[in-house]
């Protein structure tokens, strides 16, 4: 009978936790990522299939956790229902690394200074679990943005150089986005 009780008392702990009701409910694991230029939605199931393929987990320290989960949410009620030793999934996009299956496991390793360790997809393996994607703006948009942000921060330079890894019709569009006086302050220099 005791066992019975504990097995029911943590049922209801778990029925309390928003997250572990929707997964009882069932369907896709999905994940979001949400940044500056848009949102894309990863099909997580399909990021488990393809690491099930053999490949090592790779080390975390828990001292490089910390930027990951910043750009992540997670609900603190779910932590104590996840085990930190299993491996989470690492994505790769337009800005690097990002945890596409992982961030409580990750967020409970942070709480208690323990190391993680994550699967690392290639950046063509991220693409193939791409369910949707919603871009607010292209990635000209971004570069003429922070290019414009660049020229705020700097106000007192004369010019700004920077290095873009961009075609020429890229370039053409980014400068199209641009003001003239904007122009006349950036000094673009292809990348080598």
């Amino acid at each position: 009978m005791a066992a019975w009780r504990h097995s029911k008392k943590k049922k209801d702990q778990r029925s309390n936790c928003k997250i572990c009701a929707q997964r009882e409910l069932g369907g896709a694991e999905v994940y979001e990522l949400q940044g500056p230029g848009g949102s894309s939605l990863f099909d997580v199931e399909k990021a488990k299939q393809i690491v099930s393929d053999g490949r090592r987990a790779e080390l975390l320290p828990a001292s490089g956790l910390a930027p990951f989960l910043a750009a992540s949410h997670y609900e603190e009620a779910h932590l104590a229902h996840v085990d930190p030793d299993s491996p989470g999934i690492m994505g790769q996009r337009f800005s690097g690394l990002f945890l596409l299956d992982g961030v409580h496991r990750a967020a409970r390793c942070l709480q208690q200074g323990k190391d993680f360790h994550t699967f690392v997809l290639s950046q063509e393996e991220t693409l193939s679990c791409l369910v949707l994607q919603d871009l607010w703006e292209s990635n000209v948009g971004m570069v003429a943005r922070e290019l414009r942000q660049l020229l705020q921060d700097h106000p007192d330079m004369a010019y700004v150089e920077v290095e873009l890894d961009s075609g020429p019709e890229a370039l053409e569009q980014i400068r199209k986005l641009l003001t003239a006086e904007e122009n006349a302050r950036i000094r673009i220099i292809p990348a080598k």
